[in-house]
């Protein structure tokens, strides 16, 4: 079950510009940069990220609903900041929670049990060409 919309809603204009200032250096804290579905206009968003062998996932607390979800999943690829690095995204595809909940640490197992968390992203990190 994902958070409520109007959570997401409150988290979009007033809580993601508080941590964006620390997103994106200090792990789990990372930044997705995205590209509008309609517009072509650059995002970036605050989110929650944890390696995998192959790139990151993510737990999709608000549902597969939400803006830099459905941008990712659209344009197949992006880009995350995570430990101050720009890592390219791609293979960009949505998983179940109960196939991929090894992949993600003890204490945050225990916070997505109490929302029964159904999805996640998963990402590949991609050479970067150049």
């Amino acid at each position: 079950m994902p958070i409520p919309k109007w959570v997401a809603r409150f988290n979009k204009r007033v809580t993601n510009r508080f941590f964006l200032v620390f997103a994106g250096r200090i792990p789990p804290l990372a930044i997705v940069n995205h590209t509008g579905r309609s517009s072509g206009r650059g995002y970036r968003t605050p989110v929650l990220a944890f390696p995998t062998e192959t790139g990151f996932v993510f737990a999709l607390t608000y549902g597969r609903g939400v803006d830099w979800v459905k941008n990712l999943v659209t344009s197949g690829s992006g880009s995350l900041v995570y430990k101050g690095a720009a890592i390219p995204l791609c293979e960009v595809r949505f998983g179940k929670y109960a196939n991929v909940k090894g992949m993600f640490p003890l204490w945050i197992r225990l916070s997505l049990w109490f929302i029964s968390l159904e999805d996640c992203l998963l990402a590949d990190a991609c050479p970067q060409i150049g």
